[in-house]
């Protein structure tokens, strides 16, 4: 398989086959800097299980909060528009992400909002029988890879995220355009 960044959103909202929970990643600033990560970290892994494995995932720039790709939002809007990828609206809305959606609004034109309920991104039942056969196609180490650091970026929260991304890739210039490097980069 040739891993896209389509594909990749997919695997990682992908249940377990072993579990058949549901997984759901809360907020489109988790899932940037999870697709980050994965691109940076877990990519590199996995080719070393497959040496022939093949990847064009999402390019990432220094934005204004942190690394961005425009690819990977435009990746999750088709997976959207076309039925795979199903969202939720939660109450549970970190600062963060609040600051970013109130910096997306202000710069795209539209009326401020001061109401913001985060985005919450599970697969479909047709997303699921798109996903089952991309997680078939991994090797159970890829499996185990891909489950252990989807599990870790649900559970921690998003700011211990944003401090290991600003801390670790500080000097490759992810974070260089970022309004809220400071706040993690203090020690």
């Amino acid at each position: 398989m040739k891993l896209t960044g389509k594909k990749l959103i997919l695997l990682l909202l992908s249940p377990d086959p072993r579990e058949s929970k549901p997984v759901a990643i809360s907020g489109r600033t988790r899932l940037t800097k999870m697709v980050f990560l994965f691109k940076e970290e877990i990519w590199p892994e996995i080719k070393s299980d497959d040496p022939t494995a093949e990847a064009t995932l999402p390019e990432f720039f220094a934005w204004n909060y942190g690394p961005f790709s425009t690819d990977l939002l435009n990746d999750l809007e088709f997976l959207i528009n076309r039925g795979f990828i199903e969202v939720q609206y939660g109450d549970h809305v970190t600062n963060q992400e609040l600051a970013e959606y109130e910096y997306w609004l202000d710069n795209s034109g539209q009326a401020s909002s001061s109401e913001y309920i985060e985005e919450v991104f599970s697969l479909s039942p047709q997303g699921i029988d798109k996903a089952l056969p991309l997680w078939q196609e991994l090797s159970p180490n890829q499996q185990k890879l891909i489950t252990d650091f989807r599990t870790i970026m649900i559970k921690v929260s998003l700011s211990k995220i944003l401090e290991y991304v600003y801390k670790k890739y500080e000097k490759e210039g992810y974070i260089d355009r970022s309004l809220i490097r400071e706040r993690f980069l203090r020690s």
